[in-house]
């Protein structure tokens, strides 16, 4: 993912979970679009936080998710090694990004991706269920921690918050 890409997708995140917001005029997608984006209503974190444990589970509820994840390819070997079981990279579609400590299951047209992927484990048009790939927490700070600020982009559906929830 381009930093132009990233950026946007933080300050997305942020303009959300602050509260702040551009003129309605201005932000308002079109009735073609809005019928079609999805809605991220809320994110919840379960499993253990922290360095050293296996990936938590991440809980997206919504709407508009469709039967089945974007498109993807396996990420199992990376610029950062090579994995099994590292899950997959879904273009611009499935993103998660924490706190610039790191990102997950981007890639970029040149074919580079996220060193992380993301495992999908249910989805459905208003709940989708996932995990990180192997190589969650094989790095300095490649791990969630309650109080963690995150933003995930999921099909066009944005949200952003604070990691809580984690034992």
């Amino acid at each position: 993912m381009r930093f132009s890409q990233k950026a946007g997708l933080v300050a997305s995140a942020l303009t959300l979970t602050t509260g702040l917001a551009t003129s309605t005029a201005a932000a308002a997608p079109s009735t073609a679009s809005a019928a079609t984006r999805p809605s991220i209503a809320s994110v919840s974190f379960s499993g253990s936080g922290g360095s050293g444990v296996a990936s938590p589970t991440i809980t997206l509820t919504g709407s508009g998710f469709g039967a089945a994840p974007p498109p993807s390819t396996p990420d199992n070997i990376t610029s950062c090694g090579t994995y099994t079981n590292n899950g997959f990279v879904f273009g611009n579609q499935l993103h998660f990004l924490d706190d610039n400590n790191f990102e997950a299951g981007a890639s970029n047209p040149d074919g580079s991706a996220n060193c992380i992927g993301i495992i999908p484990l249910s989805w459905n048009d208003s709940q989708v269920v996932l995990r990180f790939g192997n190589a969650y927490g094989t790095f300095a700070h490649w791990y969630l921690s309650n109080g963690d600020g995150y933003a995930i982009s999921a099909k066009d559906g944005l949200f952003g918050g604070t990691v809580s929830g984690l034992n």
